[in-house]
């Protein structure tokens, strides 16, 4: 899978106007309280809980991503309430007694009230980005996944479409009539390897993992289709470790890239060529390589095989190697030597676990 990161995001800021509704309720609920408890003039209380409240909203909105970011969402909120509370002493200040220190040098029972009341608003607030925060990591991930899932079906559908496509379908089944009369035993032969093809094509696109002798399977059954039907121009191996059989990857990796070398690699060429399917384990990884003696890149003309790989097959892999393991998996196309391209398949050296955690 992708390798996850612990760094922290900034939280998420509440929409301006909301924010602005809770702060007023709340400054009013505290002028109140301030009137109730300590008397005086309810508009000069209210006048200096708007001042405080409002600064520390303010401060929230303004310098919250940026504290952060810098100390984190639960130490950030302490310095921005600080600098709210500070800037509405002085605003409350200059609007009762046109004195930007009063609170600072007169009264400073208001400080402790402004204190008590900067830490209900701290709490209230840091409360309140909290909850953002959560519902904004929860709606994001619920889309990462949907968006996954999307991904994981369309990829699916299109690979199986590429692997049964209907020219292939009836080119075969047309050699196999061809060959009943000719040569029985090979149009026999034909008809078992569509057969194992179509069943294990089908049935690998209901499943999350398939292992690489089941794979191997399905390829060789793929190559003695088209061996038969070039009469001759194509020539394949395998060379794969049977340590390596029950390997777990995804299924309906190895065939559309056997496709892409005979389609615009083997073809192509008048006199035909090879093709060579191998894996190896190489440290924590596991490396399955196609490689074919057809058309190189540069003699593509229809420049289908470029180093990017843009083919439909090629891309469809590519879709399902980063949805199941991100940057841990990838397919590079090579040029092979004296001729032809190797499309090589790197994977984490554990796929079965990677791939069943989804």
């Amino acid at each position: 899978m992708a390798e996850s990161t612990s760094k922290v995001e900034p939280r998420s800021i509440e929409h301006p106007w909301r924010l602005f509704t809770y702060t007023t309720v709340f400054c009013i609920g505290i002028g109140v309280l301030i009137t109730l408890l300590a008397g005086g003039s309810f508009i000069a209380n209210l006048a200096v809980s708007f001042a405080i409240g409002w600064s520390i909203s303010g401060c929230f909105h303004l310098l919250g991503p940026l504290f952060d970011k810098w100390l984190g969402p639960y130490v950030g909120p302490v310095p921005v309430t600080a600098i709210g509370l500070t800037v509405g002493l002085i605003i409350a200040g200059l609007i009762t007694f046109q004195d930007p220190l009063y609170f600072f040098t007169f009264s400073n029972a208001t400080i402790y009230l402004g204190v008590f009341f900067g830490i209900l608003g701290f709490i209230f607030f840091g409360t309140r980005a909290r909850m953002v925060q959560a519902e904004a990591d929860l709606a994001q991930a619920t889309a990462k996944q949907a968006q996954q899932e999307k991904l994981l079906a369309e990829t699916e559908l299109k690979l199986l479409q590429a692997q049964i496509e209907p020219h292939f379908l009836f080119n075969t089944l047309s050699n196999i009539a061809g060959l009943i009369h000719q040569s029985p035993d090979t149009a026999e032969k034909t008809l078992l390897n569509l057969t194992t093809l179509l069943r294990g094509s089908l049935n690998r696109t209901r499943q999350q993992t398939t292992t690489l002798a089941q794979e191997l399977e399905i390829a060789q059954a793929y190559l003695d289709i088209q061996s038969t039907r070039m009469q001759g121009r194509l020539h394949y191996s395998f060379n794969a470790p049977t340590a390596l059989n029950n390997i777990s990857l995804p299924p309906l990796l190895v065939q559309p890239l056997i496709e892409n070398a005979i389609k615009h690699g083997i073809e192509p060429c008048e006199e035909g060529g090879d093709i060579s399917v191998s894996a190896e384990q190489q440290d924590d990884k596991v490396i399955i390589s196609i490689a074919d003696t057809g058309l190189g890149i540069e003699q593509d003309q229809s420049n289908r095989r470029s180093s990017a790989g843009s083919g439909t097959g090629l891309k469809n892999v590519r879709e399902r190697l980063q949805a199941l393991y991100g940057s841990d998996a990838h397919l590079d196309l090579v040029p092979n030597q004296p001729r032809g391209v190797i499309a090589r398949i790197t994977l984490p050296g554990s796929p079965v676990e990677e791939v069943n955690e989804l």
